[in-house]
């Protein structure tokens, strides 16, 4: 239904119109458009973008203010924040299957985790990843990929999950694939300053 302030394509409408054009306001002024529903693309690229960008959003936060701070002079270059800014530097090293780093400059002189997968396994609808260590050193996160081809390359087009590497206990992560069959994971282990490990033991989920 379209909500109309004063006479229609004068003032101002807004809402859409029998699913085919939709009338808004952009910086002050009415417009009308053609009805586009937003697509949510699920490509590997995709999902591999949006597992990075997702744990870098969320451990932002967690992050020592002196790291923070470092984010200064790309953030006044760019006349951004420094969330934007180191926003913007992680997923532009994600985007050439770089690990990101918490600080910058990135200089990749920590070590990451060594943490590796111990089994994959189905669990009625979703697989449950076992994974261990005996080292978490300089640990910042942990990348998970998955493939239905066995031994497989990791890529960012094939990250399904990007979560913090906080311990080196055995602990479990789920993922439901987005078909019941025998699917192939491997781990990749990042620190803090954009160092990345070798990939790890590729695991075989069987259901």
């Amino acid at each position: 239904m379209v909500k109309v302030n004063a006479p229609m394509m004068s003032l101002g409408a807004s809402g859409t119109l029998g699913n085919a054009i939709t009338f808004s306001i952009w910086k002050g002024r009415p417009y009308v458009r053609e009805r586009v529903i937003p697509s949510n693309p699920k490509s590997g690229a995709q999902t591999g973008r949006r597992a990075m960008f997702s744990f870098l959003a969320q451990n932002w936060a967690a992050i020592a203010g002196v790291s923070q701070a470092s984010w200064d002079d790309l953030a006044d270059a760019d006349v951004v924040s420094n969330f934007n800014a180191y926003m913007k530097a992680g997923m532009a090293r994600w985007h050439n299957f770089l690990s990101p780093g918490s600080f910058t400059p990135i200089t990749s002189a920590m070590t990451p985790s060594d943490n590796d997968i111990t089994a994959a396994v189905w669990e009625e609808n979703r697989i449950k990843v076992s994974m261990a260590g005996s080292a978490l050193a300089d640990a910042w996160g942990y990348v998970l990929y998955a493939s239905l081809a066995g031994v497989f390359t990791p890529s960012v087009g094939n990250c399904i999950l990007a979560l913090p590497d906080t311990t080196i206990a055995a602990h479990d992560v789920f993922w439901t694939p987005p078909s019941v069959a025998v699917w192939y994971i491997n781990i990749m282990t990042f620190d803090l300053d954009g160092g990345i490990s070798v990939a790890g033991t590729e695991a075989t989920a069987t259901p």
